[in-house]
């Protein structure tokens, strides 16, 4: 295995595990982890005005997962491997769901789950090496 696989896979791990502590901490403590970040946000009040945090639940999930996309695609090469640890994760974001709906102030959502899948998604699809640019076709004449 080399450096940058062993590199890739401790970064996925421990991407995994605030995924996991973001996803399933208790309602109060996400209450208080948006409170701080919004205190450093410089345009606060513009923000609660224009309600950009509605959604603001479906941006994290999306973000975790494109992180945890992007460092799976890189941390397993093999095709097989790939696709078990792509359907390992989307089950992962329906058990987070589930679990949600037993940690107090938390809740279900299937939204929550599709922006699990959309974001890993995107971060699968980042990881993916640009295709080769089109070479022109050379046309012969004829005869």
């Amino acid at each position: 295995m080399t450096r940058a696989l062993v590199i890739a896979r401790v970064l996925f791990g421990i991407a995994l595990l605030v995924t996991l502590v973001c996803l399933l901490a208790p309602a109060d403590a996400v209450l208080a982890a948006k409170v701080w970040a919004a205190s450093w946000l410089p345009m606060v009040a513009a923000l609660d005005a224009a309600d950009a945090t509605a959604w603001s639940d479906k941006l994290v999930h999306a973000s975790l997962f494109a992180v945890l996309g992007f460092l799976a695609a890189r941390s397993w090469l093999q095709p097989g491997q790939r696709w078990r640890v792509v359907v390992a994760l989307l089950l992962l974001g329906a058990l987070t769901e589930v679990l949600q709906s037993m940690i107090p102030g938390r809740g279900a959502s299937f939204a929550d789950w599709m922006a699990d899948a959309v974001g890993l998604a995107l971060g699968w699809m980042l990881w993916q090496p640009a295709p080769a640019p089109l070479r022109p076709l050379h046309l012969q004449a004829y005869k």
